[in-house]
């Protein structure tokens, strides 16, 4: 809990990559249980994508919103000079899964192909956070 009134401080890139990594392990153990809905497993390939560009947003000092909106993560990452590797660009297709996917309902049709679409742009995004911090730490700066 946090006590009103207390600013929240962000934590430092790493132990955002680390949450960011913990949920990528989370999605891919879950997509090889069968009890365990598509639809949870793609919740956390977009948490994992999510944390890992505020991770890099932090690492730039970039102040970002509080949002679950990848496209805006990423267009705001882009606007401030960080640079994208291409295969991070298509990381919002994981936006959806945000929230539509935490409650039943009949929101989005998740299957196989989806499950495994969103986990290969969650580990290229978790790829691509934990390299552009590796760098950055090397630099020094």
């Amino acid at each position: 809990m946090n006590p009103e009134g207390l600013k929240r401080v962000p934590g430092s890139p790493e132990e955002w990559l680390e949450y960011a990594e913990s949920d990528l392990r989370l999605a891919q153990m879950a997509s090889q249980d069968s009890g365990i809905r598509r639809e949870q497993v793609c919740f956390h390939t977009q948490q994992a994508a999510e944390k890992s560009i505020k991770a890099v947003l932090l690492l730039h000092r970039i102040n970002f919103p509080l949002t679950h909106n990848i496209e805006q993560l990423l267009s705001l990452a882009e606007s401030s000079g960080v640079v994208l590797a291409d295969e991070v660009r298509n990381a919002g297709l994981l936006t959806p899964y945000a929230v539509e996917t935490r409650y039943p309902g009949p929101w989005i049709e998740i299957g196989d192909s989806e499950v495994q679409e969103a986990l290969r742009a969650a580990e290229r995004t978790v790829a691509w956070a934990r390299i552009t911090i590796a760098q950055f730490g090397k630099r020094g700066t």
